[in-house]
């Protein structure tokens, strides 16, 4: 049943990717698909294009679009599902911008981006925060949206 919400709460058609790059990387990580989930909501929106440019946030409509932003911009830029932040983790994945618009592969360096984040704060929810900012002010905030998000897949799941 899980499964079967995943697959539905993650439309294909819609956003061009299958929700199965949440299922794999959760597998890969041992992160809850939920989370990941979560996450890329509060990140995305699910916007497999979505990039922020310092700050600046951008949702090209196409993976054309998305490559057209990245050549003019510089290290600071966050990338797709998950944005991930390239300028800090494309050398330490070895990834250039372009392939962080996959969605598979930007759903797993982000997953494996949160399982270091948790390894490293100790502890789910911390991690969370780490994953945003290493600021403390900045991760309350944003693990309270993740918070409301992930509680929201939830209790669609009847979890």
């Amino acid at each position: 049943m899980a499964v079967v919400f995943l697959l539905v709460f993650v439309s294909t058609e819609c956003w061009g990717f299958s929700a199965d790059a949440f299922l794999r990387a959760s597998v890969a990580t041992g992160i809850p698909a939920e989370l990941l989930l979560a996450i890329s909501h509060v990140e995305s929106g699910f916007h497999p294009h979505a990039i922020n440019v310092s700050g600046r946030p951008f949702l090209p409509y196409s993976e054309y679009e998305a490559l057209g932003l990245l050549k003019r911009s510089g290290d600071n830029v966050d990338i797709g599902l998950m944005q991930v932040n390239w300028g800090y983790w494309g050398n330490k994945f070895g990834l250039s911008k372009s392939e962080l618009l996959d969605p598979q592969l930007n759903v797993l360096v982000g997953a494996k981006i949160l399982e270091h984040c948790i390894r490293v704060g100790g502890s789910p929810w911390i991690g969370v925060g780490l994953y945003h900012s290493p600021e403390n002010f900045r991760q309350r905030e944003y693990v309270e949206k993740v918070w409301q998000s992930y509680r929201r897949v939830l209790i669609k799941m009847g979890k």
